[in-house]
């Protein structure tokens, strides 16, 4: 064991080395006793469940192995580089361009739809729990980790925990009480895209929103025309993830075919754009041996969403 990677509720992340093999590992440490026993054992099941149902290339975290003494639990897992919100941090939490968000967004989907398959709900998707492999050699290729709230979807009517989801990334169906879903876990990515395009959350609970509109040059170019049609289309897609009704709520796989990652409306008039052709190699580059199937890092983006433009566009009303 070497060094302290994350110290969270419920435990914490440590580096470690295997010694059979060298590898840099991440150890999860989790306390043995009454409730937090009751934790550890839930998430040794999930893990177990995704170790069986072959999440390789589904961007889900590789869980290794697990072992304990009379104190504690470690859970072994493959060592990633950095959340995306410790990523926002170092950037000063500076908005990240649509064309990086639709790449962290579709390999999201692929795990949800893997989740989906095993019948797992996430339920405690945000930023923290999304991490990127290695920035420097993969730019935004992620995977999706922390099971520690995980639900077996068959078992959600005896989850009496009222406590589930963080609060910023909370579907209103959690809030309100209601039979919810896997579908919860599409709730929070909306949260979490709207999130990483405005620099902080969306639905923070009791700030107030900015009043301001679009920042536009008066008369754009090319370049700006495409990335506004891009942000069009993603804004279209968070619309239909934070729908109220969970019912009416996209599903993982239908996202997938959306016109955001297919960018079938971008490519008819600006398929020359550097913009354009950026977004597509970032998108395979990130996905490349992934489960990824969507039809046919230096651009930045000044056209930005506010917080009230968001609410006013998803309809933010009960």
């Amino acid at each position: 064991m070497m060094q302290q990677i994350h110290n969270g509720t419920f435990g914490q992340v440590i580096q470690g080395q295997c010694r059979s093999t060298g590898e840099m590992v991440a150890i999860k440490i989790l306390k043995n006793c009454d409730h937090d026993g009751q934790i550890v054992k839930n998430e040794l099941r999930l893990l177990q469940v995704l170790r069986e149902g072959d999440t390789k290339d589904s961007h889900i975290i590789h869980f290794l192995e697990s072992f304990s003494d009379t104190v504690w639990t470690y859970l072994v897992f493959e060592l990633l580089q950095q959340n995306l919100f410790d990523f926002q941090k170092q950037n000063n939490f500076s908005p990240l361009p649509v064309r990086h968000i639709r790449t962290i967004t579709a390999q999201v989907l692929v795990a949800l739809v893997k989740l989906k398959e095993l019948s797992i709900i996430h339920a405690d998707l945000k930023p923290e729990n999304i991490m990127l492999v290695d920035h420097a050699r993969y730019p935004f290729r992620i995977k999706l980790v922390d099971f520690g709230s995980a639900i077996l979807l068959p078992e959600v009517c005896h989850v009496q925990e009222p406590y589930i989801q963080t609060r910023f990334y909370r579907a209103p169906e959690i809030l309100l009480g209601l039979p919810f879903c896997e579908k919860v876990d599409i709730w929070s990515l909306g949260c979490v895209m709207a999130e990483l395009h405005l620099g902080w959350p969306l639905y923070p609970g009791n700030d107030e929103y900015d009043q301001s509109f679009f920042q536009r040059a008066p008369d754009p170019d090319q370049e700006e025309l495409a990335k506004h049609c891009d942000l069009y289309r993603m804004v279209e897609l968070v619309k239909r993830m934070l729908t109220w009704d969970s019912h009416e709520r996209i599903t993982p796989s239908a996202a997938l075919h959306h016109p955001f990652f297919s960018m079938k409306e971008v490519k008819p008039s600006f398929k020359a754009t550097q913009y354009y052709q950026l977004s597509q190699e970032d998108l395979r580059a990130s996905c490349k041996d992934s489960k990824l199937c969507v039809h046919n890092h230096h651009l930045g983006s000044k056209l930005h969403l506010t917080p009230n433009q968001y609410l006013n566009i998803v309809h933010y009303s009960i």
